[in-house]
């Protein structure tokens, strides 16, 4: 019985390293970066099965998932519960960048001060961001419901920036050329995306005759989405 402990001993102990031990994922998130994305996800499942707990793992599969709800809640899980995983304080800004770029920045402040208070020495900590006022946020709100909702079956998605200021530059290009236009967010590869929205149509042929005149006049490529089709 003991010769028999002693030799599935080595297995039991490689079992427990394997099962606790974290995975180095950077140069996951770097082919991440360069647009590798379907390479990580088919690696991502074979890793998952070797280390199950791993909560670096956990951060990868955040930062593929498209669904930005989703991978909310992962990065609250990994922010909240595991505050000793490298990737805390990080996971914590992406759920702050989330709820800023939705506009709701009551949330987004929480968010933050959450992050100083549990992740001092973040680097995220001593960002400086600036905050609508109460006016301009109430104006906004009033602006959109000022008159009666608009329906959207189709628009034209003109760009898809990391960057919001160049999304913003976008969107005023369009709207001095006499245009409506829209910005909208999505997590896409586990990065924030601001999404340029031009013209609102019932008709889709009407999306195809404003394609055609902004190819035309601006030689501007853009694809025609619905709201449930947001690339």
């Amino acid at each position: 019985m003991i010769k028999t402990f002693q030799k599935i001993l080595p297995l039991l102990l490689l079992i427990d390293i394997v099962l606790s031990q974290e995975v180095d994922i950077s140069r996951h998130l770097y082919l991440v970066r360069i647009g590798d994305v379907e390479g990580v996800k088919n690696e991502l499942d074979s890793l998952k099965r070797l280390y199950p707990n791993s909560v670096n793992l956990k951060f990868l599969e955040a930062n593929l998932t498209e669904d930005a709800e989703k991978a909310v809640k992962i990065y609250y899980d990994i922010a909240l519960n595991h505050p000793d995983n490298e990737f805390s304080d990080e996971a914590l800004f992406k759920v702050f960048q989330y709820y800023y770029a939705k506009g709701d920045y009551v949330q987004a402040k929480r968010e933050l001060e959450r992050l100083k208070t549990l992740y001092p020495y973040s680097p995220y900590s001593g960002i400086n961001v600036r905050f609508p006022v109460e006016s301009e946020v109430k104006t906004t709100s009033e602006d959109k419901s000022a008159g009666a909702e608009v329906r959207c079956n189709y628009s034209l998605q003109i760009g898809a920036f990391a960057d919001k200021g160049n999304a913003e530059r976008e969107k005023k290009f369009f709207e001095d050329n006499g245009y409506y236009v829209e910005i909208r967010t999505k997590f896409k590869n586990g990065k924030l995306l601001y999404l340029v929205h031009v013209g609102c149509f019932l008709d889709r042929r009407d999306a195809e005759r404003l394609r055609t005149e902004i190819r035309s006049k601006f030689n501007r490529e853009g694809f025609i989405i619905s709201p449930g089709d947001i690339r």
